[in-house]
């Protein structure tokens, strides 16, 4: 239901054409009702629908996420924490983070079912506009978990600006597109917008990595048509085309091992009102040499040692 709603949301100019066309004019104006209510009608979060897409953890063998160091909890010290790989759902932020604070909520009942005691998770982490105003999957994901806000850029300076700790993934549309089966690939190397907010606003910034992701779908491999679909992302559209399991291609492989997202010692960044170039590729290094190390001191656990993570 997940993905579903999330491929069907992209689809809809395209099934409301085709049923106009072929004269179902009740079934597309069903569609469209269905698909344009939350622009019209308040959608709350509601503490089942998280519970529900957290089941997908089951799909993989079981999933968790871990501290390797314990933040405060009480916003004190505002956090950024940037999550690897994007993969092609993003399975790995959303299954272990923000949409378990959901499940919870209102009371924070079975808080340690749920999240856990292992340190904070951030209750929202941030997508693409295009993502949030899809429908089916903006309000039957976004809205109803309630922990997934907009990355525009107006919005995330807004957030800043409060002080709010959020999730994020820097290597966005760009590193789904490059997506390959079996291979721990971070595209970051050329994103470095994130690195001069969190300087400009003094963040304590967070790697995180989800162990397993890169186990969940077969792309599209580089040689084919990559120069066109980078220029899809380089609009905020998806430039991959997946297959998962055999018998259903939407749902995702099983993994080896389930999907384990573990969040690295965060660093803390100065404030500087307007960095420099040079001091955001220092701090940028600084980051992409945490995520490495990160990956490095946990891969032995997952039958990894003798792989390096991919920095594109």
């Amino acid at each position: 239901c997940l993905l579903g709603s999330w491929v069907t949301g992209f689809a809809v100019p395209a099934i409301l054409a085709v049923l106009v066309s072929r004269g179902k004019v009740t079934s597309a104006v069903g569609v469209l009702s269905i698909a344009a209510y939350p622009y019209f009608i308040q959608v709350k979060p509601w503490p089942l629908a998280s519970r529900f897409w957290l089941l997908a953890a089951h799909w993989f063998g079981g999933c968790s996420m871990s501290y390797e160091e314990r933040e405060t909890d009480d916003n004190s010290n505002p956090t950024m924490n940037c999550y690897f790989p994007h993969g092609i759902f993003t399975l790995g932020i959303i299954i272990n983070s923000g949409v378990r604070t959901g499940a919870t909520w209102p009371d924070g009942k079975d808080w340690n079912y749920y999240v856990g005691t292992t340190g904070p998770v951030p209750c929202m982490g941030l997508a693409t506009k295009s993502l949030l105003f899809a429908p089916f999957f903006g309000h039957f994901v976004a809205k109803w978990t309630g922990v997934i806000g907009s990355a525009d850029k107006t919005s995330f300076i807004a957030r800043m600006k409060r002080g709010d700790s959020f999730g994020l993934l820097p290597g966005g549309f760009h590193e789904a597109a490059r997506f390959k089966y079996g291979k721990d690939r971070a595209v970051v190397s050329n994103k470095k917008g994130f690195i001069k907010y969190a300087l400009q606003f003094g963040y304590n910034v967070v790697p995180a990595y989800s162990f397993g992701e890169c186990y969940t779908y077969w792309n599209l491999p580089d040689r084919i048509l990559l120069r066109a679909r980078m220029w899809l992302c380089d609009h905020n559209l998806p430039g991959m085309l997946v297959f998962g399991w055999p018998f259903f291609p939407l749902l995702p492989l099983q993994t080896p091992w389930g999907i384990h997202t573990i969040h690295g010692k965060g660093r803390q960044f100065p404030k500087i009102d307007e960095p420099t170039p040079e001091e955001v590729d220092e701090y940028h290094k600084l980051f992409v040499q945490d995520l490495s190390d990160l990956f490095d001191r946990h891969k032995h656990r997952f039958s990894l040692s003798q792989s390096e993570l991919e920095v594109l």
